[in-house]
């Protein structure tokens, strides 16, 4: 009787542990795309802020 309750409570805990993990990644996902999502938008700006000092020193 007692295996059968270590057993189910074993079960369980590794089902949370689970969820807890699939979370924890999907979290990270979402952090490393964002990340992402902002060093794109800095390359194209610095791009962008180099065209821009390049022109004005290229017309003087």
């Amino acid at each position: 009787m007692a295996g059968i309750v270590l057993r189910k409570t074993g079960v369980v805990l590794l089902t949370i542990l689970k969820w807890i993990l699939q979370v924890v990644l999907a979290a990270l996902k979402l952090v490393f795309g964002i990340v992402k999502l902002f060093l794109l938008l800095l390359a194209l700006v610095m791009r962008i802020m180099l065209i821009m000092v390049g022109v004005s020193i290229g017309r003087r």
